[in-house]
């Protein structure tokens, strides 16, 4: 069984962007770009897994299915995707939290024309040449280790989410999904990473105000990502919306919330916002705006 590793790297602290991530399999010898580099980054962690199923999971375009830039996911939903096999995720990477709030951990399956299915090709297995320990005979692969706790709960937490996955089968791989039940599918998978984080912190008072503010977040974002999509405004516009509207969501969370609830919900401190939106990223995409 071969090795998969994300790393990270700091795109831009005076923007306050989050961590970008990447994967790579152990031997170095393969990587997937998940929207952006794939190169410079420092291990975040890494886990055991097929990365023949890693790569059809990736797709060619190393996007691993996240089709639409900020609708369907960032970065971390793409790399999310790609360990799957190894059963860890990007948890660590700076605003991993925000984003995983916004798009849960493995992307918004989205409607048309940004539909994003999550295709988990369970029955690939074994792995590629590159990934092999004979493509890097020089260096010998890391022996393997036994599971930390972080590891464990890695998974424990991962089972849940993919519980929640596959009792919303139907909907997500419809067609033409309905929008409301695809939010409610989304505040779903928030309030169980709530649950999960905050523990005997989240009262049932804390509990449902995180989820009407989480509602709230998902008619906003609606409306933005429809004007997107109608094309009532370009992907520079739309991308500088996007960062308003998490920036304001932080504040509001961090209102509703105690200092050390929100720290440990999302890893941030108060006021300490992060942005999802990599300009360099929005300029590969959209070209260089006005």
């Amino acid at each position: 069984m071969g090795t998969l590793v994300v790393r990270h790297y700091l795109t831009d602290s005076f923007a306050r962007l989050a961590d970008h991530t990447y994967v790579e399999c152990g031997t170095g010898k393969k990587g997937w770009s998940c929207w952006g580099g794939k190169t410079g980054g420092k291990e975040l962690r890494r886990g055991t897994g097929s990365t023949s199923r890693a790569d059809r999971i990736a797709q060619p375009d190393e996007k691993a299915g996240i089709r639409c830039y900020l609708v369907n996911g960032v970065c971390h939903q793409s790399a999310n995707r790609i360990l799957l096999p190894a059963r860890i995720t990007v948890r660590g990477a700076r605003g991993y939290r925000i984003s995983e709030t916004l798009f849960g951990p493995y992307g918004r399956t989205g409607t048309r024309p940004c539909r994003s299915p999550f295709y988990k090709y369970r029955n690939t297995s074994g792995d590629l040449a590159e990934c092999t320990a004979k493509a890097r005979p020089a260096v010998a692969e890391p022996a393997p280790r036994a599971l930390s706790a972080d590891d464990k709960l890695d998974w424990h937490y991962i089972r849940g989410v993919l519980k929640i996955y596959d009792q919303a089968g139907s909907l997500l791989q419809g067609r033409s999904p309905d929008p409301a039940a695809l939010a409610n599918f989304q505040v779903r998978l928030f309030l169980y990473m709530a649950e999960f984080n905050l523990g005997p912190l989240l009262s049932r008072r804390l509990a449902a105000h995180l989820e009407k503010a989480r509602r709230n977040l998902e008619k906003k974002r609606m409306r933005l990502e429809r004007s997107f999509v109608e094309k009532e405004m370009d992907g520079h516009d739309f991308a500088n919306a996007f960062n308003r509207m998490t920036i304001a969501f932080e504040d509001e969370m961090a209102d509703i919330m105690k200092p050390h609830e929100y720290t440990t919900l999302f890893d941030l401190e108060p006021g300490e916002h992060v942005v999802l939106a990599d300009p360099t990223i929005v300029k590969a995409i959209y070209g260089p705006g006005e």
